[in-house]
């Protein structure tokens, strides 16, 4: 497996972002490729231990070792790790060193070097006698560090010297944290109020414009869609179309179509005529669902011949629209396009760039001729239409929306980009909605003042961290729940641990029940004694313990296109 390294000005110190591969079991890293023959093992491992840090801003290790090497793993969690070398026979005595690695991103320039461990690489820390360490979480999710040691423990091998006495060191976090300080003060007013009053969250539009979103009923996310539109799944407690909504109504937006299939009247009544949020929203009938070409030329009424912004119903950004919008009109743009890195290019449209221009977009391409992704954001003129007109049904029998891309390009008509750091798009298996579960709880619903816990949370029952609780939602007995976490209404959580990145739909009970990075949607009962990780369960679900049952075993019914994992 290739590892990446990460050379640090510290003699002794180095960094390593490990090749995770994974399938629909999980991912697998090796962490000591060689066993013990590795260098980075040459001492061999004579104990392994662990290191969590629980509270946000407080540190944790701040020593360094006379004899024993270490190597540390970060397992969870997000934090600003400092260095400092102590040994006086170090070349690089004196010298320090801050980096910051972790699963989430900032989404605010600090200064120094980060590293984002994402699902294809983890993380690895190898730290030679002499180089003092120290860790601050910088997220609500707590840090978990697991390292080895290359000698038995020992009490007497520790300097424990202050960190206020390690050159640089509260320096350097302090200014860290009075940056991401600011950054999450930066947030957007309650969504009950006019549109033009929203757009102050950021710039505001220059023009007016409409905007339409795609959110025809298919079966790509099953086995949930069956039953339900996809775009109403629940991301965080609340419908996955309500994000794209709400960041448009936040720029200043005020007039959206959305584009449904016949007899969508569940997604009308859930979504409504727009009034919740102060602006107007037109349905916008789908007669043929052949991609996304044919969702536009629905929409060709609704445009009346304007430029529009097309925002996909499944897409969630963490961007202001209106920046888009207002460069679009003073650059005089026929085309603006939304472009993210990805870690796998081959699963979406993917841009061609030469001399910092676009000059052919690929569908789903085996060879991508970049990292990006087309995001799910695109502003338009009325060539979109024209576009239609002349290109033909693809391979995969849609009329794909990197064709009209590529007439814009094709056509001498002004397309141009706008990088994004943070996006995420349903590609339509489970998975993908733990992703979107976590991006939301990470990047929006906590982002915005209010009431978040309107439930009861009784007697010994504890809540740390980001933690939204529904009305009428009771949290009751030994029961710890550890945010970034939404419980929705009427739900009841008895002797029971509720962990990071989970959201609990409405009227759901659990009892007796450790569970953590889960998507858990409305009128579900689980009781059971066994962890529950990285699962995703639909409505109405029951979950109960098989102890019980004659002849012992588990008791499983399952529909098509499911997994389970014990």
């Amino acid at each position: 497996m290739a590892i990446k390294h990460i050379k640090t000005p510290i003699r002794g110190l180095n960094l390593y972002l490990n090749k995770v591969v994974s399938d629909e079991r999980g991912s697998y890293c090796d962490m000591a490729p060689g066993g013990t023959e590795n260098e980075l093992y040459a001492d061999g491992i004579k104990h392994i231990h662990a290191s969590i840090a629980t509270k946000k801003f407080i540190p944790r290790g701040g020593h360094y070792h006379y004899k024993l090497r270490e190597n540390f793993f970060t397992l969870s969690g997000t934090a600003l790790w400092y260095f400092y070398d102590f040994n006086q026979n170090s070349p690089t005595y004196g010298e320090s060193y801050a980096v910051i690695l972790g699963h989430d991103e900032l989404g605010v320039d600090v200064g120094i070097p980060e590293f984002t461990i994402y699902n294809n690489s983890a993380a690895q820390i190898a730290i030679s006698p002499g180089v003092y360490h120290v860790f601050w979480p910088l997220t609500d999710m707590e840090t978990v560090v697991a390292g080895t040691g290359s000698t038995e423990y020992d009490s007497e091998d520790y300097n424990r010297t202050e960190i206020k006495d390690v050159p640089g060191a509260i320096e350097t976090f302090e200014k860290i944290k009075k940056k991401i300080m600011e950054h999450e003060n930066q947030t957007s007013p309650a969504i009950n109020i006019k549109s033009e009053t929203m757009a102050q969250a950021g710039n505001k539009l220059t023009r007016k414009i409409k905007a339409i979103i795609p959110a025809a009923k298919n079966n790509q996310q099953r086995p949930f869609s069956h039953t339900i539109n996809k775009h109403l799944i629940p991301l965080g407690g609340r419908p996955m179309i309500f994000y794209p909504i709400e960041n448009l109504v936040e720029s200043g937006i005020d007039q959206i179509g959305i584009v449904i299939s016949k007899s969508d009247d569940v997604l009308k009544q859930v979504v409504g005529d727009g009034s919740r949020w102060g602006i107007e929203i037109e349905y916008i009938i789908q007669q043929e669902l052949t991609g996304l070409g044919s969702a536009i030329m629905s929409a060709r009424d609704f445009a009346n011949g304007e430029p529009f912004i097309l925002y996909l119903g499944d897409n969630i950004i963490s961007y202001n629209v209106a920046d888009l919008v207002n460069r679009y009109f003073e650059e005089n743009l026929n085309a603006l396009l939304l472009l993210a890195k990805v870690d796998c290019p081959q699963r979406f449209g993917v841009p061609e760039i030469v001399d910092d221009s676009i000059v052919r977009v690929e569908e789903r391409p085996m060879h991508p001729k970049s990292e990006f992704a087309v995001a799910g954001v695109y502003i338009y003129d009325d060539n979109a239409f024209k576009a239609m007109d002349s290109i033909k049904l693809s391979d995969r029998g849609q009329y794909e929306i990197s064709d009209i891309h590529n007439y814009y390009i094709n056509s001498d008509l002004k397309l141009d980009y706008q990088e994004i750091g943070k996006w995420w798009k349903d590609r339509g298996k489970p998975e993908d909605l733990l992703e979107g579960n976590k991006f939301v709880l990470q990047n929006c619903v906590f982002k915005k003042n209010g009431e978040f816990i309107e439930g009861e949370i009784i007697g010994n029952a504890k809540v740390e961290g980001n933690v939204k609780i529904g009305k009428g939602a009771r949290i009751v007995g030994k029961t710890l729940i550890r945010g970034p976490v939404v419980i929705g209404e009427g739900c009841l959580i008895k002797d029971s641990y509720v962990g990071p990145w989970t959201s609990i739909g409405n009227v759901s009970e659990l009892n007796g029940v450790e569970i953590e990075h889960s998507l858990i949607m409305d009128n579900t009962n689980i009781f059971t004694k066994e962890k529950i990780v990285n699962s995703v369960i639909g409505r109405n679900a029951s979950i109960v313990s098989g102890d019980d049952n004659l002849p012992r075993g588990k008791k499983v019914i399952i529909g098509e296109n499911s997994i389970v994992g014990w």
